[in-house]
């Protein structure tokens, strides 16, 4: 595995490389967003359709101001409660501040300001950055350099923090700004519900016809494996159907195979935290059928993870 220090991980992203970083949510592989080079190295790497647009991660919030094409009167209360935090912002842009390549093309673009410490340092010493999942597109993200390293080698620059333990371990909550409302563009770490207060409304999930930020329009985070996601229960009978359960460590899976625990139904943040390694770990047995329990509580807390196991299970 090849981690690198705060000094390497400045100098190869200057000189238009990509490297592997945390931030609060998942691992990303970053690169500068003013270098159309870095950004298409990017989108080869991933093999990732040109037609998804990236997030540029900024270092706070009063640097967003050089890209707005208009004010928008709700955007300060956001940011002032949510940054830096798992949440993205897509607004207009004044197109000339960010390659068109980097916002496939659109009038719009998607920011957010990572709240790991490390992450915001090296942004300030190179400039904005975009960093999608790192990981093959489609693929299920990345939570570990472990993972990062699967994907892409042992010799990819992967940048040294002691910060991973604060992975949440889903991407972020997505917010697109339209017609003078915010709609949501992605389900993730915070539940919509939290934006009432501010907006006065809870933001529904838009109509999508064109891809206008990261998970929309796109299969994702898809494992090999066939899942079978059940609010039933699991059935004994059904042993011989399955090579693997995912399930609770409270329940019973009686004649299951092979069982693995994704955490406690009570802790859906345990759960998003394990979600990606377990999709991971089932990706390994490409042709498995996989058995995943998911009678959890109806808790807006669960939505953004049922989100990512429904795309994990589509074909």
């Amino acid at each position: 595995m090849c981690i690198i220090p705060f000094s390497k991980a400045v100098e190869l992203l200057k000189n238009d490389q990509i490297i592997g970083l945390p931030t609060e949510t998942v691992y990303g592989l970053a690169g500068r967003a003013n270098s159309p080079i870095a950004i298409q190295k990017i989108y080869t790497l991933k093999n990732r359709p040109a037609q998804n647009p990236l997030i540029i991660h900024i270092s706070s919030a009063e640097s967003l101001a050089e890209y707005l094409l208009e004010p928008i009167e709700t955007l300060a209360s956001l940011s002032s409660l949510f940054w830096p935090g798992p949440l993205t912002l897509v607004v207009p842009i004044k197109p000339h501040t960010i390659p068109t390549i980097g916002r496939a093309g659109l009038s719009t673009a998607a920011f957010r300001v990572p709240l790991l410490e490390t992450t915001r340092a090296l942004i300030r010493e190179t400039g904005p950055l975009v960093a999608p999942s790192a990981n093959i597109s489609g693929k299920p993200s990345a939570t570990k350099p472990e993972h990062i390293e699967a994907d892409f080698g042992i010799d990819f620059p992967i940048l040294e923090t002691d910060e991973t333990a604060a992975l949440l371990g889903l991407e972020s909550t997505i917010l697109i700004y339209q017609q003078g409302r915010w709609v949501a563009g992605r389900l993730g770490a915070i539940p919509l519900a939290r934006f009432q207060p501010i907006l006065g409304y809870v933001p529904s999930i838009g109509d999508v016809k064109t891809a206008l930020c990261p998970g929309q329009l796109f299969r994702h985070y898809a494992p090999d494996a066939h899942l079978t996601l059940s609010e039933e229960g699991w059935d004994e009978s059904s042993c011989e159907l399955y090579d693997i359960v995912v399930g609770f460590p409270e329940r019973t899976y009686r004649g299951a195979k092979n069982i693995i625990h994704w955490g406690s139904e009570l802790s859906p943040e345990k759960c998003a935290h394990e979600l990606y390694t377990i999709l991971r770990e089932v990706d390994k047995q490409k042709q498995a059928k996989v058995f995943w329990d998911i009678r959890f509580s109806s808790n807006e807390d669960w939505n953004a993870i049922l989100d990512r196991l429904k795309k994990a299970s589509s074909r």
